[in-house]
């Protein structure tokens, strides 16, 4: 026990006395930072194996309750703003991270690939439906001129077919009125 205290360490028990809470909730508060540090021996342990707390813990864990009654805060998110957050990635998720990224970026270049083929296809559809467009357009016009044309036609032909069947109708009149061959002799 005079170790501890030369070296300004407090016991759970001890430092359970100073926060004003039990070992059991101090216990709680110590595992809520190890995995917030990802580091199991954040805190120095005694040869038993019992953790063992700085002042600075203490302090630590007092700002960490206080932090975690504002709005929307827990005991992990507080924890989070006051100890260091383990930024060292294990190989093997950095491997797989590095796989993933890979892969995203492959299927983002595909996608890219195929987006421009459909811009493509949608130009040359744009282009096409503009093109069919102009020769309905150019169609309509001599659609248009053909009835014009073919009207014009129509009233000359019905123009001439009058004056063709008047002429016959004069021409039946006058032959009715030399009447037949032997009317000229007898008559």
């Amino acid at each position: 026990m005079s170790k501890v205290k030369t070296n300004n360490l407090l016991t759970p028990a001890q430092a359970a006395k100073d926060l004003g809470i039990s070992v059991a909730t101090l216990r709680k508060y110590s595992l809520i930072v190890e995995r917030t540090t990802e580091n199991s021996k954040y805190f120095e342990r005694n040869s038993q194996n019992n953790r063992l707390y700085t002042q600075k813990n203490i302090e630590d864990f007092k700002e960490m309750v206080k932090l975690s009654h504002g709005p929307k805060m827990t005991l992990e998110t507080s924890a989070a703003q006051i100890y260091p957050v383990a930024d060292v990635k294990k190989p093997t998720e950095t491997n797989s991270d590095e796989k993933k990224l890979e892969e995203l970026q492959t299927a983002v270049a595909k996608l890219e690939s195929e987006n421009k083929k459909r811009e493509l296809t949608i130009k040359e559809l744009q282009q096409e439906l503009t093109d069919a467009q102009k020769s309905k357009e150019q169609l309509q016009v001599e659609l248009d001129t053909l009835k014009q044309q073919a009207k014009e036609k129509v009233e000359n032909t019905d123009s001439s077919k009058n004056e063709t069947i008047k002429e016959r109708i004069n021409e039946k009149v006058s032959d009715d009125k030399k009447g037949h061959w032997w009317n000229r002799f007898m008559g």
